[in-house]
């Protein structure tokens, strides 16, 4: 039986949670599930569960490491390295206890997870667990984020979606709204997007205004989390 979102979400999700990540539903990115976490004031682990297209039960994910939670975003200066599948965070010898067919034409290893065999989802969760910590603690890579200027364009972009919802000043004329709730984000953070974007000149499309609402409502959340 082909693997489920939604099953695959509820074994994962306590394990990640205890991990200290927070579910957001996300029918945008791509991801058939999307945990973030606050690594710290300005940086962001988040997580993306990926079904196989052609293999019913075969899952993994990947890493996505930066000062946004638009998983993927990789456009101009923005470090190809924040992105990344834990399997290529293994050490050779833990790459070793997994069989030949999980090496790609690259010859590398990308592993995946059988979703019908629990010992194989506890051992994705293991090796997440393991991974993490890896992934996050690469001083070059976290330099490489903070010299970005296109992760700074995004930064500034949510930060400014933020206080504009936050200062209630989101009055004015929109092209760009979704037509019904989108993620269970309210609609004043679109309204704030489409300002923030507009005001900004940047690309100003139906795309655009979700991801950035997205992404700030997310980075808001997280904060409050944080704070409590």
């Amino acid at each position: 039986m082909k693997l489920s979102k939604a099953k695959l979400i509820k074994m994962v999700k306590p394990k990640l949670e205890d991990l200290g990540f927070t579910e957001f539903k996300d029918t945008k990115s791509g991801s058939q599930g999307l945990f973030i976490k606050r690594i710290n004031q300005d940086l962001y682990l988040t997580f993306g569960l990926t079904i196989h297209r052609y293999y019913d039960s075969a899952f993994t994910g990947d890493f996505y490491l930066s000062k946004n939670t638009i998983i993927g975003a990789q456009w101009g200066d923005i470090p190809k390295e924040i992105y990344e599948r834990p399997s290529f965070l293994l050490t050779n010898e833990e790459r070793s206890l997994y069989p030949e067919d999980n090496i790609n034409v690259k010859g590398s290893y990308d592993i995946w997870w059988d979703g019908s065999d629990e010992k194989s989802v506890l051992d994705f969760l293991r090796v997440i667990e393991l991974t993490e910590p890896r992934f996050i603690n690469q001083p070059e890579l976290l330099e490489k984020i903070e010299q970005s200027e296109e992760i700074k364009i995004l930064v500034n972009h949510a930060e400014a979606v933020k206080k504009l919802v936050v200062t209630n000043q989101t009055d004015g004329l929109y092209s760009f709204q979704p037509s019904k709730e989108v993620d269970g984000i309210p609609f004043v953070w679109f309204k704030a997007s489409e300002k923030v974007l507009k005001e900004s000149k940047e690309i100003l499309n139906a795309y655009t205004v979700i991801r950035l609402a997205a992404d700030a409502y997310r980075q808001y959340i997280l904060e409050n989390i944080k704070d409590n």
